[in-house]
């Protein structure tokens, strides 16, 4: 039809073939890579000051720190260390530094041996690692070889902790039976600790530390003089005589102890108190039938009749006493020093 109306129109039909699927060209542009190293603190403990242990703290230190330098996926920010008991939390400020760091977001992770280094209490120690868990601070233990943000991390660690506790229980009660034990002995070494006033010679036990022992003396006529324990502890320090700890301060609680410390008469102590079930760290009064006593076990500094007058003016002067129900109350009146003094001076004798 087209073409009968157009005569004279030339044309020419080009069939044209389907364009082959052409291949897409990738070029790949290799990505600048951002990698953050995870800043990693190292926590370490040991429980008492004893030289083995103190070592053992040192040890720990530089392994573990040597550890963390040689992974280049990790930045040492630093080590935090406690010679603490790991029952409580609170008690060890070290780890209450590392803790504070995490929360202000300095700390990606924290490298500790093994879970006792941690800590021995199951419920603190699984409330920390919850709270770390929210700030995504992951901790690694060494010994277990777990992570706290793995997949499982959390229930390993609570079951490991509960195995840790039970331990720490069982050793607990190991100690206190072998140390009630040992004290029915006169001769037992727990009866040879020293005090202020002693040293402790591994042959002859406790023998006289002459100058602090002449400084207990004091402190025992002072009081009985009508002294208040805050008068002794200002004329102590006055003399600039050194606390038993080797300070310039002295405690009124450090002068009271001194007061009612029955080791200054020759006699010994030991079981008066004891620890409560842990992982508690309050110490409880033991039944007075329980005590054990060592006599004549060392020379003493105050003569047993002088003690026993300090005792009683000790009730005396308290202003704590019991009610009718065994309670602890505040007396309505305090002893006075000034008052004690005043008394104690002799009245003038009348004139004619």
């Amino acid at each position: 039809m087209f073409r009968s109306r157009y005569p004279s129109l030339s044309i020419r039909v080009i069939k044209t073939m389907p364009d082959e699927k052409r291949k897409p060209i990738i070029h790949v542009i290799p990505a600048r890579r951002h990698f953050k190293r995870l800043r990693v603190a190292l926590y370490c403990r040991v429980s008492t000051q004893m030289e083995r242990q103190l070592h053992s703290l040192s040890a720990q230190m530089d392994f573990e720190k040597e550890d963390i330098l040689e992974n280049p996926d990790w930045e040492y920010v630093g080590t935090y260390t406690d010679v603490k008991s790991g029952r409580t939390i609170s008690s060890r400020p070290g780890f209450q530094s590392l803790l504070a760091d995490c929360e202000a977001g300095k700390i990606d992770m924290i490298y500790t041996k093994s879970i006792s280094r941690f800590g021995r209490n199951c419920v603190d120690f699984l409330v920390t690692l919850r709270r770390l868990k929210e700030l995504k601070v992951d901790v690694y233990f060494y010994n277990e070889q777990i992570h706290l943000l793995s997949q499982a991390g959390e229930l390993l660690l609570t079951l490991h902790a509960g195995i840790a506790q039970a331990e720490s229980e069982n050793k607990s009660e190991n100690i206190k039976w072998g140390l009630r034990r040992s004290t029915m002995d006169p001769d037992s070494p727990a009866f040879s600790r020293r005090c202020y006033g002693y040293d402790r010679n591994e042959e002859e036990g406790l023998i006289l530390n002459i100058a602090e022992a002449r400084i207990v003396l004091k402190i025992f006529d002072w009081y009985e003089q009508g002294w208040s324990i805050v008068r002794i502890k200002k004329e102590l320090e006055a003399l600039k005589v050194p606390s038993p700890t080797g300070k310039k301060k002295w405690p009124v609680k450090t002068i009271e102890n001194i007061l009612t410390n029955e080791k200054y008469t020759g006699t010994s102590v030991y079981g008066e108190t004891e620890s409560a079930d842990f992982p508690s760290t309050k110490r409880t009064v033991r039944d007075p039938f329980e005590v054990h006593r060592s006599r004549n076990h060392h020379i003493p500094i105050v003569h047993e009749r002088q003690f026993k007058r300090v005792q009683k003016l000790k009730a005396k002067r308290s202003n704590i006493e019991l009610d009718e129900h065994g309670n602890k109350v505040r007396k309505s009146t305090h002893y006075s020093s000034k008052k004690a003094v005043t008394r104690t001076k002799k009245t003038p004798k009348p004139q004619n």
